[in-house]
């Protein structure tokens, strides 16, 4: 059995797992009982509850009807496994006690929509292709409002081509959303000359040359968010180095963040520090390749802002060929409520009934959700409806998406955003936009096309405690 606390918010707590992506959230109107199995079979040993309880797909709480097999073994799912089907018909079922859930999987090119419910109710829409090539422990939805007590949740392998379906682990009564930060965004900071195009690494030597390379995803190797781009753009990938003392330092507010990394039979050492803290030294050794693998987790942090920072050692373990370091993305965890591009709290108004006007769904990068909607046309709107006292719009910035947006809260202008990045930089599930200290209660955050040209991207929001 492969369960445990995956969020712990009292306390520092530091490891090697952890993790996890920004995914679709609905609310969910319960029908039927709950009943254990929810039509996958009989379910034997304790239901399990809790807030933020991380299920893996092998407890006894989940059971299968069909065909399921392993899912890759060169990427690092959650509790070390995951399974998949492309075999109509087959489901997975997850019964526990709350009010939420959380499915952790996986989107690639070759997903699709599979059949979702909650205890046999009508089927929950969900999309699991994008262009880019697959994503490991990706939050494919979170449903909310449930009524409290015993629920089912059940996921069906669709019919047709492009069916495949990964079930990795399920989360219950999730407190943290996700944002997977890919290693190309604006927020890496230098340590000294930015030499790289790829992205803000810097060596810690004089000599000003920069340490750190590009891992191409022509290699065969699957990093997190590549295989898609806007030429000339690159794909985003990874960066490497096996220089003694080259870093990575990225600033980010949130209660806890994983670095997304290699661990591999040439993988070396690194030290990781929080806030310029006492280093950690983490030791990617395995004597199997795992690409997306969690490097490094921290959690449990006061939400503020924090820094992470990356060192390479040059050292490696006895058993190593290499001292290589990876530095993939990285997950930030902040507390909140996540409503994605899709919800039903957010409305689109266009300027005209024109098509190229319209807000158009994006499925070309690792989008949290697996999708956005873009929009280029001055006067465009995209309003969402909250009750809280804080709110963030999860947006992109970069050369082909790095619009102006005018910002209102209640229809009161309040600022305006300038989302371009020049390239190589790409900024993607980036925080644009945070306000704190509203009154308690309803209100409208809205987003305005402010001039046409690059796009402005609608990724989600977030409603903050």
């Amino acid at each position: 059995m492969k369960r445990y606390v995956a969020l712990l918010l009292a306390s520092l707590v530091i490891s090697c797992g952890g993790g996890g992506d920004g995914g679709d959230s609905v609310a969910a109107s319960p029908a039927g009982t709950g009943g254990p199995g929810g039509g996958g079979g009989p379910v034997t040993g304790v239901i399990p509850s809790g807030p933020g309880i991380r299920v893996e797909e092998t407890d006894p709480s989940v059971s299968r009807t069909g065909t399921w097999t392993s899912a890759s073994s060169s990427l690092a799912w959650s509790g070390g496994s995951a399974v998949q089907s492309t075999v109509a018909g087959s489901t997975i079922s997850f019964t526990f006690t709350g009010s939420a859930v959380r499915w952790i999987g996986s989107r690639g090119r070759d997903m699709g929509q599979p059949i979702v419910r909650i205890d046999g109710g009508p089927p929950i829409p969900v999309n699991l292709y994008q262009l880019p090539y697959d994503e490991a422990r990706t939050t494919v939805i979170t449903v909310y409002d449930l009524t409290p007590g015993q629920h089912t949740l059940t996921i069906e392998v669709p019919a047709g081509a492009n069916n495949r379906v990964v079930v990795d682990a399920f989360e219950i009564d999730p407190g943290l959303v996700i944002s997977r930060l890919q290693d190309t965004d604006p927020r890496i900071m230098p340590t000294g000359r930015d030499s790289n195009p790829g992205g803000k690494y810097a060596p810690a030597y004089p000599d000003g040359t920069n340490a750190w390379t590009r891992s191409e995803g022509s290699s065969g190797q699957p990093w997190s968010g590549n295989g898609a781009a806007n030429p000339p753009e690159l794909p985003v990938t990874a960066h490497e180095t096996q220089t003694a003392g080259a870093t990575v330092t990225l600033p980010f507010r949130g209660t806890g963040i994983t670095w997304v990394g290699y661990r591999g039979p040439d993988a070396g050492i690194a030290t990781v520090q929080i806030d310029g803290g006492a280093p950690v030294t983490v030791d990617l050794y395995s004597p199997t390749a795992l690409y997306q693998a969690e490097a490094f987790t921290v959690s449990g942090l006061a939400d503020t802002n924090h820094t992470i920072t990356i060192t390479a050692t040059g050292q490696r373990n006895p058993a190593a060929t290499a001292a290589r370091v990876v530095v993939d993305a990285f997950d930030v965890l902040t507390p909140g409520r996540r409503y994605e591009q899709n919800d039903r709290a957010i409305t689109y108004t266009a300027v005209s009934t024109a098509t190229q006007d319209q807000w158009h769904t994006n499925t070309a990068r690792v989008w949290t959700g697996g999708m956005s909607r873009t929009n280029n046309a001055t006067g465009s709107k995209a309003t969402f409806s909250f009750t809280g006292t804080s709110v963030s719009w999860i947006g992109s910035e970069k050369s082909s998406a790095g619009g102006l947006a005018n910002v209102y809260i209640d229809g009161v202008f309040v600022q305006q955003v300038n989302l371009r990045e020049s390239y190589p930089v790409e900024g993607y599930q980036k925080t644009v936009f945070r306000i704190d200290g509203l009154t308690p209660g309803p209100h409208t955050l809205t987003i305005e096309v402010a001039a046409t040209g690059p796009y402005v991207v609608i990724d989600a929001f977030d409603v903050h405690p």
